[in-house]
């Protein structure tokens, strides 16, 4: 895995942050640290800066599994994936965490408020970490000689605008600061009582566009690194949630990007199971557009795939944890009833984890009930269905390094895709066919049923089938909150075990489509205005 142990080196000559955003803007906080000037002397240091922005989302520090860039913030709890994970996933039915830390309860229950809270935390600062270290590498590899500038610049211009695109997902209002307009107390550019942010969405979607052509063309860069298949990823996400987002419709503009993508010459991995196990940058990396990036050997962490794959079997269940290839198991996260339901088994009056006709519902059932009833704290064991989805297992079967996973994390991948250029085609973007988005659907249905017995028809093929097919096929991707928010039933619709603190699911208040800004934020800076309810 050269690769891997190449795009995951770090380099040591950046800074350690405090973690209000106002502070984030690069400068060093001690005189015994490396100056940008020193830092960027040669050519392949700003390749080195380049990938410490990457690296943020895997590791929190320079300095292995205990360090963390930013003063305040643990590396494990708030590690950037981790955290954006739990937010997008553990407040659904797709997860729930049997965990008594202090963040647990508002995730789990959807009852977040401005008390601090470490997801939250993580989250927020370390999306203003990557942004103000972009800031500042773009300044300086645009004043460099480089003679790969402009495609550096457009990297971290990337990084920078997933990292906008994140915050604007989860806090719609984040401050707004870019190398041309730096400030101690940067304002928002929305309108925060609206719950939408127009001026951010479009910002994000000119910023794609303009680096676009920088880009490496898809599939011919560095694997981990953008490209113009990420670039164009990122922008149909982006215009598939625009109503959310900004308050107007871009289904065409998403089928132009998807369109894009699939013309880039991805294709699906053969089997799915491949996608999620320790050897997934070799054999699914024609369908695996950008990846978060996990190399045992060089990224010790107790967040990321560490996190995913431990904290999701138990630590007295040997044969478990040397299924899914680690040394240790935190009994944290399973799966709700409802989210189960939306598989088919082969009695659906009597579903069981070894009863699902389609090969993507990877659980173990054993000694445990399909709900989640009593409560979901310290009922990991008997309540709820554990996923059996990521494993640091190759697919051969051998594992590299059972105390740090070798998986990566697939962010991008063409399976999403395709259900994006299907949901946009149903929402009445043009650009798109309806023949062609159910020979899509029908691509990822055939790779689950092993054949055609799964296909849909054109009319079984209605926007509530996509939220669930999305469910089926993305389910711990980090998708599932925007897209219950997107189709209208993450607040009330809809409910899930737990969801609102009720054991069998209860409406929750429209503010909880959004997180509060952090009161740490709040407090230094008085440019920000608190989202809605909060």
């Amino acid at each position: 895995m050269n690769t891997k142990h190449i795009l995951t080196a770090a380099t040591g000559a950046l800074f350690l942050f405090s973690s209000c955003s106002g502070d984030l803007d690069v400068k060093p906080l001690d005189p015994n640290v490396v100056t940008a000037e020193k830092a960027y002397s040669t050519d392949d240091a700003y390749v080195q800066g380049l990938l410490k922005i990457y690296s943020i989302w895997a590791m929190s520090g320079q300095d292995g599994d205990s360090s963390s860039d930013i003063a305040g913030l643990d590396a494990g709890n708030c590690q950037f994936l981790r955290c954006w994970w739990n937010l997008n996933e553990t407040c659904t039915d797709e997860s729930k965490n049997a965990w008594g830390d202090t963040w647990v309860d508002a995730i789990n229950y959807n009852s977040w408020n401005t008390i601090q809270n470490e997801a939250i935390e993580g989250a927020y600062q370390r999306a203003m970490f990557v942004i103000s270290l972009s800031n500042e590498y773009i300044k300086q590899v645009d004043a460099s000689s480089h003679p790969q500038k402009a495609q550096l610049k457009a990297e971290a211009r990337f990084c920078r605008a997933l990292a906008y695109e994140v915050l604007l997902d989860l806090f719609r209002n984040p401050p707004f600061i870019t190398e041309a307009n730096f400030s101690i107390a940067p304002a928002p550019v929305g309108n925060a009582e609206t719950r939408i942010n127009p001026t951010l969405f479009e910002w994000i979607a000119n910023e794609l566009t303009e680096i676009r052509s920088d880009l490496p063309a898809a599939r011919q860069g560095v694997y981990g690194r953008a490209d113009q298949g990420a670039a164009d990823f990122l922008l149909a996400r982006l215009y598939l949630n625009g109503e959310v987002f900004a308050g107007a419709k871009y289904y065409s503009e998403c089928i132009e990007a998807c369109n894009r993508v699939i013309s880039g010459g991805y294709s699906l991995a053969s089997d799915y199971e491949n996608l999620f196990l320790a050897d997934n940058d070799q054999t699914c990396k024609n369908e695996i557009i950008f990846p978060i990036v996990f190399d045992g050997g060089s990224t010790s962490t107790w967040g990321g795939m560490t996190f995913l794959i431990m904290a999701s079997v138990s630590g007295e269940n040997t044969s478990m944890k040397d299924y899914k290839g680690v040394n240790a198991g935190w009994d944290g996260m399973r799966a709700t009833g409802q989210f189960i339901d939306k598989f088919e088994f082969e009695n659906d009056a009597a579903p069981t984890a070894g009863s699902i006709k389609d090969s993507r519902g990877l659980f173990d059932d054993t000694d445990r009930s399909q709900h989640i009833t009593s409560t979901p704290i310290s009922t990991f064991k008997t309540e709820g269905w554990e996923v059996c989805k990521f494993r640091n297992v190759t697919s051969a079967g051998s594992v590299i390094n059972n105390a740090w996973p070798d998986t990566d994390f697939p962010m991008f991948r063409l399976g999403d895709v395709y259900l994006m250029y299907a949901e946009a085609v149903l929402r009445g973007g043009t650009g798109g066919d309806l023949g062609t988005a159910v020979k899509y659907i029908n691509a990822l249905r055939a790779r689950g049923y092993t054949g055609t017995q799964g296909n849909i028809s054109q009319d079984e093929m209605t926007l509530s089938f996509i939220l669930d097919e999305r469910a089926r096929e993305l389910y711990w991707e980090g998708t599932r909150r925007t897209d219950l928010i997107r189709f209208g039933v993450f607040a009330s619709g809809y409910n899930w075990d737990f969801k609102g603190g009720v054991a069998t699911g209860a409406n929750i208040d429209e503010k909880y489509i959004l997180y509060p800004i952090p009161t740490t934020d709040m407090t230094v800076n008085g440019n920000l205005v608190q989202n809605p309810g909060f």
